[in-house]
């Protein structure tokens, strides 16, 4: 009884410290899903009015435990690119969910002179 109790904690402890950051196919699927809802909601955005033909991962960090980010190269259908980072967290025992993103091409916005 003890050994099988020992192999079930030891699972669960293997099971739980794997996956501090998410795979880069977890990652891709879940800015595919964001982004199409997106596109959805703001439908007069890059992602409303064309849709995403591929996702390439650039990089991926852990931020602190749970908390990742991942640096993608968004290629839309008629061939234009954009460079985004977007954050996930993860939340048990959901798994990893999105936070928030930037696009990283953006321009600053210059100060208002009065």
């Amino acid at each position: 009884m003890k050994r099988i109790l020992f192999l079930f904690l030891i699972g669960l402890t293997m099971i739980s410290c794997g996956g501090r950051v998410p795979s880069p196919q977890t990652a891709q699927d879940i800015m595919k899903d964001y982004f199409k809802g997106y596109g959805k909601k703001y439908p007069t955005t890059p992602f409303g009015t064309q849709s995403l033909d591929k996702i390439e991962i650039v990089s991926m960090e852990e931020l602190q435990k749970a908390v990742a980010t991942s640096r993608a190269l968004l290629t839309f259908k008629d061939g234009s690119q954009m460079k985004i980072q977007m954050n996930f967290r993860h939340k048990a025992p959901m798994g990893w969910r999105a936070t928030g993103w930037e696009d990283l091409e953006a321009a600053p916005i210059a100060p208002q002179q009065n």
